[in-house]
């Protein structure tokens, strides 16, 4: 069996620095650390300069809806468990006001505007029972109530409203997330749409117990987004009650979510429209204008009013086209999802499907823009709509919603009219009304042609944001790798670095071979240094269907729609296999077979054809996760990779006869924070030992950083910093490479 998942003895991510052909373990270090300093360096990315930091606004969602449905509440699940006090400050849940090192933010919250969030007033008539873990609050037609934090809802009585969608009295828990990364939710009561009187709104919040909240520990930026060192009335509640954002003891820029009138007219629109013949929306826009607020809001609504009125569990498809921040999965995904139950929350609390939800077909792009490959990300689109299709003409139709990018200038709204032309759309939603007018004139065109209704709405308001879109990213995918066994139909994370997980080892080579290639998505490197390239970085896990997912030439895609082909599934002709001629097959030639290439390490690979690696054919292959290479054991001839990806699936597709595993790996950003992890926790456990003993111990010096550096085979300091402040910021990977024409590799 070649998939392994016993305690692994390899080493954290550059096993091989230690020995270039067998695996060592290194020993944990505890480290205390100022503030890291550390540079980073990505093999893919040497000659780019660092990216611009942006500043993104908060997303507005949540539309009322005015349904009612009573029902007798019943017992929930059993009351979760809080984790120990050895695992979180024993005042609360965390204390997140403390060793946190956000200069900007800190600069922000000092002047951040005092505003309204909630009209909901505490007192002995409304409040019918708290406990430490428990609030059961009554609220009246008018009231309004914001929390920040984790927490169950349990409507007992009545309905309310929250990001869109409507919940009513049952024995089901609803999970909430509302970190202060995004602007706060507001929870409010829904009347009776029929008049034949309105039932108190009951409701108990429950502390949730995802340990997502946890993950702090291993990555700061987790830090001081939830509900406090304390929740509301001192207890160990994992969410506040938050009247005003001068209520907030870390003083942080807190918004609420109030979504414009226009949009909430749109959605009362799509969802009458819906009852008739089942809607396809396609929401594009430029950046931070709230594209995906707007999608999570009208999805909840559907999926909402469907549940309600009908007495049956609605489905809502979700196409999102958004590499750089998706909604349903790791960045650098396009998915296909089927939903069934409401999104509470920002995409790093959901980094894959839950709670019914299930993704029915995902693509690695493997870029964080469309514009990086316009052609392969159109034939993604393609592919996806195109099982959207056939799911509704095997299952029922169902409303679609397609989350575009944020990408509009150049060719990127010649994209987005060339998706409205070639998907039978029946909105297409514009967040902006203010142009720009090449823009609007491209997608009017489109909409005209293909009788398509076009909308412009209001962007979401700009504010201050305390996570850049990098943050979010990077947040997003710690929230992915570190996902746990899931807990009654909700995710749970593991908060302990991924050092201590045991790998899967996976052959690339000899009679237990479960991995058929690797590619690197770009431009032709030097298979000499494949190894190190992949070495500690992230990975997509693509299955090919067949062998002719290696011949995804956009070329061969053009003339096939220049011929009015109606399959549009980018399938390529043996005349196009034939064209690599770094390729050689063996065997039966109607099975055309190819014989890869090898590394010195013995890794097979897929070669570039014309000084370009292309990527898969999206009708012939598709992704089933990211993983993270932690090392590679050459003497094994093994990978050990980090997955959420079940293991059963992996060992499924290895017996499959028609299914070929192969690892992509693409220009997304640099896995850094799985350098630090160990650095992290060693500091946060340090912390935590000084608090309860009162050691007194201001922390570590530079010199312990050095001492620690110098045992970590991908770590080195960096004296002085950017202004001589001689602090560590990241993580540096000593492995540089040139391309093909390249002879040698240069380190520090």
């Amino acid at each position: 069996m070649p998939w392994d998942d016993s305690q692994s003895p390899v080493s954290a991510f550059a096993a091989r620095k230690a020995n270039q052909t067998s695996t060592t373990r290194i020993a944990p270090q505890t480290v205390k650390i100022e503030q890291p300093v550390i540079e980073a360096h990505d093999e893919l990315e040497a000659s780019t300069l660092p990216r611009k930091k942006r500043r993104h606004g908060e997303r507005p969602n949540g539309v009322q809806q005015s349904t009612i449905e009573d029902s007798k509440p019943s017992t929930p699940i059993k009351e979760e468990e809080i984790p120990a006090t050895n695992e979180l400050d024993a005042g609360g849940f965390e204390s997140e006001g403390e060793n946190y090192s956000s200069n900007s933010e800190s600069s922000e919250e000092s002047t951040a505007p005092v505003r309204r969030l909630s009209n909901f007033v505490p007192t002995k008539s409304n409040v019918l029972g708290e406990t430490e873990t428990e609030w059961t609050i009554r609220l009246h037609p008018n009231d309004t109530l914001a929390l920040v934090g984790q927490y169950d809802i349990w409507v007992r009585s009545g309905a309310i409203s929250i990001l869109g969608a409507v919940f009513h009295a049952s024995s089901r828990l609803h999970r909430v997330f509302a970190p202060t990364t995004h602007s706060i939710p507001s929870i409010k009561a829904i009347p009776n749409p029929y008049g034949t009187g309105n039932p108190s709104v009951i409701i108990t919040i429950r502390s949730s117990s995802s340990r997502l909240r946890m993950l702090k520990q291993l990555a700061p930026k987790f830090g001081r987004i939830w509900n406090g060192k304390e929740g509301s009335g001192g207890t160990r509640r994992s969410f506040i009650n938050m009247q005003s954002s001068g209520d907030d003891p870390h003083k942080r820029p807190l918004r609420l979510l109030e979504p414009p009138q226009d949009w909430q007219t749109i959605v009362s629109r799509l969802i009458v429209e819906n009852e008739k013949r089942p809607v396809a929306v396609m929401v594009c826009g430029p950046k931070g204008a709230g594209k995906s607020s707007f999608c999570r809001n009208t999805s909840n609504s559907l999926l909402s009013k469907g549940q309600d009125i009908w007495g049956r569990i609605n489905r809502l498809a979700f196409i999102d086209l958004d590499p750089g921040q998706p909604e349903l999965s790791p960045p650098g995904e396009l998915s296909l999802v089927i939903l069934q139950s409401c999104i509470l929350g920002p995409p790093f609390t959901h980094p894959t499907v839950s709670g019914g939800n299930e993704v029915i077909r995902a693509h690695h792009f493997g870029y964080l823009s469309p514009k990086e490959d316009i052609d392969h990300y159109y034939r993604c689109a393609l592919d996806l709509y195109n099982h959207y299709l056939h799911l509704a003409r095997s299952h029922g139709p169902c409303p679609l919603i397609v989350n575009c990018s944020g990408w509009i200038q150049g060719s990127g709204f010649e994209i987005l009219a060339k998706l409205i032309t070639n998907l039978s759309l029946t909105d297409v939603i514009y967040m902006s009304t203010s142009g720009p007018g090449e823009v609007i004139d491209a997608l009017s065109e489109a909409a005209i042609q293909t009788n398509t209704c076009l909308h412009q709405l209001s962007s979401q308001a700009s504010n201050v944001a305390t996570r850049t879109a990098a943050d979010l990213r990077m947040m997003q995918t710690v929230s992915y790798f570190h996902l746990d066994e899931a807990e009654d139909r909700n995710l749970r994370w593991n908060p302990y670095p991924l050092r201590r997980q045991p790998p899967f080892v996976v052959h690339y080579a000899g009679p237990k071979q479960a991995i058929h290639a690797v590619m690197i998505l770009g431009d032709a490197q030097n298979p000499e240094f494949l190894g190190s390239i992949l070495d500690g970085s992230v990975v997509s896990i693509n299955v090919i269907e067949a062998e002719t997912a290696f011949a995804a030439s956009s070329h061969e895609e053009d003339r096939r729609e220049a011929r009015g082909d109606d399959e549009r599934e980018g399938s390529c002709t043996a005349d196009a296999m034939q064209d690599d001629s770094d390729l050689e097959f063996e065997g039966n030639p109607d099975q055309r077979t190819p014989t890869l290439p090898r590394t010195p390490e013995g890794i097979p690979y897929i070669p570039a054809k014309h000084h370009i690696v292309e990527p898969l054919s999206p009708s012939h292959s598709y992704s089933l996760g990211q993983a993270l290479i932690r090392s590679i054991d050459t003497r094994a001839q093994a990978f050990h990779i980090l997955t959420p990806v079940p293991c059963s699936k992996l060992v499924e597709l290895h017996n499959h006869p028609n299914r070929k595993i192969i690892l992509v790996r693409g220009r997304l950003d640099t896995p850094t924070w799985a350098y630090a992890e160990d650095m992290n926790f060693d500091r946060e456990r340090a912390r935590l030992r000084e608090r309860e003993f009162g050691s007194g111990n201001e922390g570590y010096g530079q010199e312990d950083v050095r001492q620690w550096a110098a045992k970590q085979p991908w770590a080195s300091v960096v004296e002085g910093g950017r202004s001589g402040s001689g602090k560590i910021r990241r993580i540096r990977r000593d492995i540089r490479y040139r391309g093909q024409q390249g002879t040698e590799a240069s380190g520090n």
